[in-house]
C-alpha cells in the first residue's frame, strides 16, 4: 500500500481530530486512557515529532517520536484498525528511521499484552532491554485500575 507521510508542524484541527481517532481505534482493546486533541496540543508544543500517513485524502496512520542526541524515542506508532497489517506500520518507521533527525538509538515502551506490536518492533530489529514493571493503566472494562508492564526496547 503507497501512502504519503508528511511531519504536524503546527496545530491542524482537522488532522488531529483524525489522530485522536486513530489512536482510540487502535488501542481500545487495551483499554488504556485514550490519547486527547489537548494531548497532541501538548506533544507539538514541547517539541515532540508526529508524522502521519494519508492514503486517499485520510489519515490512517501516526508516529509520535521524541528525537535526541544521545537516543531518540518513539513515543507511539498508531494504525487505524481496517489498514493494520497493510505496512502503514513499517512504511512510518522506515521513514523515521530515515529522517534527519535521527541519530544515534531508538528505544520504546510497549504493553507487554501487546504482543502483535511486540513482534512488529522486533522484525524491525529491536532488542528487549528492561521491562517497566506497573508502567500501563488499564481506565477501562473489568481490570480498571489494574497496571500492565511494558517491555523497554532499543533499536
Amino acid at each position: 500500500m503507497k501512502n504519503n507521510i508528511f511531519i504536524l508542524k503546527k496545530i491542524d484541527e482537522e488532522i488531529i481530530k483524525q489522530l485522536v481517532n486513530i489512536y482510540c481505534s487502535a488501542f481500545s482493546k487495551f483499554y488504556f486512557r485514550n490519547w486527547s486533541f489537548q494531548d497532541f496540543i501538548d506533544l507539538i508544543n514541547n517539541g515532540y515529532s508526529i508524522f502521519y500517513s494519508i492514503y486517499n485524502d485520510k489519515v490512517i496512520g501516526f508516529a509520535v517520536v521524541s528525537f535526541n542526541k544521545d537516543f531518540s524515542e518513539i513515543i507511539t506508532i498508531a494504525v487505524e484498525s481496517n489498514y493494520q497489517r497493510k505496512n502503514v506500520g513499517r512504511n512510518l518507521l522506515n521513514y523515521i528511521m530515515s529522517s534527519a533527525d535521527f541519530e544515534g538509538n531508538f528505544i520504546l515502551d510497549v504493553a507487554i499484552i501487546n504482543t502483535v506490536a511486540i513482534k512488529f518492533y522486533e522484525k524491525a530489529g529491536f532488542k528487549e532491554i528492561g521491562k517497566r514493571h506497573n508502567y500501563y493503566l488499564i481506565c477501562e472494562g473489568d481490570n480498571v485500575g489494574q497496571k500492565i508492564d511494558a517491555a523497554v526496547m532499543q533499536l
